[in-house]
């Protein structure tokens, strides 16, 4: 957890209302030991580790060599990758990503890993720990009363986080039915001006004309 950056100044997110997190977002999925689960933005795999522990298949795809290596030690058993996500997700039930979409650097870019996390999965997408849009001004506010203005400018110099309106990721997952709900972790500051994407993706259509 402190690999993946989760006890911050911005408030300390414990391991049990992380793994609470965790198993929530893979109850509200439904998804079953023996399936899998490949997160983009991986990290040192805090978000893959409790759901592992259920008897989950896990991997995932990060930039961070470092960070790629410490998934590798926590959780040999998974599929790790160093990489670009938009360039693909190997094929899984389900596609996660939790609290890297804030990094993207635009929406075009967003939409390729989004793409490429709907062709991969079979069954459904988390998106996790997004920035709103609508929110964006109370929650800059707040992080900059909680850190004071110098702290916040060293903090976060280079580090914008990309914002994202909540409609848009049921425009861009095109066959999967898209539901949005606030983000609640105890413990993290930044919860209240993030929300999460549960995305499921319809049944396909019957083909062959009526008689």
């Amino acid at each position: 957890m402190a690999a993946d950056g989760l006890d911050t100044g911005f408030g300390s997110v414990g391991e049990s209302a992380w793994r609470s997190f965790v198993l929530d977002c893979a109850l509200k999925m439904n998804i079953k030991p023996g399936e899998r689960v490949y997160e983009v933005g991986c990290g040192a795999g805090a978000f893959l580790l409790p759901l592992a522990e259920q008897g989950i298949r896990v991997g995932g795809i990060d930039f961070s060599p470092a960070l790629v290596g410490h998934a590798r030690e926590y959780l040999p058993a998974g599929d790790w990758r160093v990489g670009d996500a938009a360039q693909g997700v190997p094929p899984c039930e389900h596609a996660a990503a939790c609290g890297v979409f804030l990094y993207f650097p635009s929406l075009d870019y967003a939409a390729q890993v989004v793409r490429a996390m709907a062709s991969a999965a079979t069954r459904g997408i988390m998106i996790l720990d997004i920035p709103d849009s609508d929110r964006r001004e109370t929650t800059e506010a707040a992080r900059r009363a909680h850190l004071g203005e110098a702290a916040y400018a060293e903090k976060y110099r280079g580090l914008d986080h990309f914002y994202y309106r909540r409609d848009w990721f049921g425009r861009v997952l095109d066959g999967f039915e898209c539901t949005v709900e606030d983000q609640a972790i105890a413990g993290y500051g930044n919860a209240a001006g993030r929300f999460n994407v549960f995305a499921r993706r319809r049944p396909a259509r019957p083909s062959g004309k009526e008689s």
